[in-house]
């Protein structure tokens, strides 16, 4: 898609992390200011968890932007670490050291020349594990045994640990004391607001260098606000989906109509359609297939309630008219 349709210079809703957007919501400024007091006090570990979708990994990638540049760091984005030797394997090789065909003892002297090599900077090597629910009790206990590893009066090692809530349920369980007394700092990341939601969108927009007004109807964002249930990633993809939908039927701006069907399409209920009779289609933010939409209505297509049976590109035409109607 072209984004300049809408007087954008880049593209907005971007789904990988992108730290150039992020929005300082309450809960994620509140983390990254939490994360920092951590570190400065030499905690050993902090800890960001929270439902998917919701930004973990962007305030975690945002705090180490901020780290002075010559702190090592090291991050490990999707590791599933059963055993020791996964998880050290994994550190070298984000460090681009060798770390095949060691011995696990021969992995950890080498992650340990590192983080006491990390001393001359006078910080401490800081290693940032997202989706750290993955991590098996013992690759949870091998970096506890990192962290043992002191420079003077303080760990040579900084854990962030990025999660699900399923993380810090296993901290509380029995068995988990030593590495949980460690974790100076725990975050929890929740959804939006309808509020946030909508000034979420709109910033998106902004940083991509357009104008939220020319991009949106304001009742099309309202919309999308209270579809999305304030999870980022679903709005980001909503957003950009009904954006498309629009810019194909040469719509000045991104209206309800095309809203309604980016939900459609993602197998999303509008905001009462539950009680309109409307069947709803469950959507994981997870998931990354978009689920077939339900045959009903005139040719098969599934519409929302009130969207009528016209395809999208065949109404693009009326929606101006429409649109001076009710201003």
């Amino acid at each position: 898609m072209d984004w300049s349709h809408f007087g954008t210079t880049r593209r907005p809703f971007r789904p990988a992390v992108d730290t150039g957007a992020y929005f300082p919501a309450a809960a994620h400024e509140a983390a990254l200011a939490a994360v920092a007091a951590a570190f400065a006090r030499c905690d050993p570990a902090a800890l960001i968890d929270g439902p998917p979708g919701v930004g973990k990994s962007l305030v975690g990638r945002r705090w180490l932007e901020q780290l002075p540049s010559d702190v090592l760091r090291v991050v490990l984005p999707n590791v599933t670490a059963v055993g020791p030797a996964d998880l050290l394997q994994a550190v070298l090789f984000d460090l681009n050291l060798p770390y095949q065909g060691l011995s696990e003892q021969e992995l950890r002297l080498a992650v340990s020349a590192q983080l006491l090599g990390a001393a001359g900077t006078g910080h401490p090597m800081v290693v940032l594990v997202d989706e750290a629910q993955h991590l098996g009790p013992a690759a949870l206990e091998e970096l506890r045994l990192l962290g043992n590893i002191e420079i003077g009066d303080r760990s040579a090692l900084f854990l962030l640990l990025v999660a699900q809530p399923a993380l810090r349920d296993a901290l509380a369980r029995p068995g988990s004391e030593t590495i949980a007394q460690r974790v100076g700092a725990r975050c929890r990341l929740e959804p939006f607001s309808p509020d946030e939601s909508e000034a979420y969108l709109r910033h998106q927009i902004k940083t991509a260098g357009g104008d939220p007004a020319r991009v949106f109807d304001p009742e099309a964002v309202a919309l999308i606000a209270g579809a999305c249930g304030g999870v980022a990633r679903v709005l980001n993809r909503v957003a950009g989906l009904a954006a498309e939908l629009a810019a194909g039927a040469a719509a000045e701006v991104v209206d309800v109509e095309a809203v309604l069907e980016a939900l459609a399409r993602l197998g999303l209920a509008a905001p009462g359609a539950e009680e309109s009779g409307e069947p709803v289609i469950l959507w994981h933010p997870n998931q990354s297939a978009e689920p077939a939409r339900p045959a009903r209505g005139k040719g098969g297509t599934a519409r929302p309630s009130g969207s009528g049976d016209q395809p999208r590109a065949a109404r693009g035409s009326k929606q101006k008219s429409a649109r001076k109607r009710s201003a």
